[in-house]
């Protein structure tokens, strides 16, 4: 959250520094706000899900501006771990896509491979282990009700 606060901050800053600064980096500051904002734009749209949608055949990923099933039958293993079990389970990971502007999207690459990461929180997160395609790492508005809904099959 307050990553996320300063992050939005930014081009704000960029935005009223274009009133008290010379012509020339005037420019590169108004250019520096649009550009990030077209960026933060894209991350809101494009890659933080909306939401996470459990059908009695499928799991759906929604976005914005996309949505993505997941076969009931690809999925292994649902679990909610607390990130300290989730460190010892799959070591560091490091991240491939945004973070820090309403969470952590796009890849993150682990001890175990390669798995999707949908977060926007830290202090849970729910392990969704899939057969034949990446795992995924997401934080569901409800935890719990989630994982029961995706083990009971």
């Amino acid at each position: 959250m307050i990553l996320t606060a300063i992050c939005l901050a930014i081009p704000i800053v960029f935005a009223v520094q274009v009133w008290f600064v010379p012509p020339l980096i005037r420019i590169v500051f108004g250019s520096l706000a649009a550009v990030m904002v077209v960026l933060y734009a894209a991350i809101w749209l494009w890659m933080r899900p909306s939401a996470f949608v459990v059908g009695p055949d499928e799991l759906e990923l929604v976005w914005p501006m996309r949505r993505r099933t997941i076969a009931r039958g690809d999925i292994v293993r649902v679990r909610k771990l607390a990130v300290a079990d989730l460190k010892r389970e799959l070591g560091y990971m490091l991240r491939i896509g945004a973070g820090g502007l309403w969470g952590g999207f796009g890849l993150a690459r682990t001890a175990l491979g390669t798995m999707e990461l949908w977060i926007s929180r830290t202090d849970w997160i729910v392990w969704v282990e899939c057969r034949d395609r990446r795992s995924l790492l997401v934080t569901p508005d409800e935890p719990d009700r989630f994982v029961e809904l995706l083990q009971a099959k």
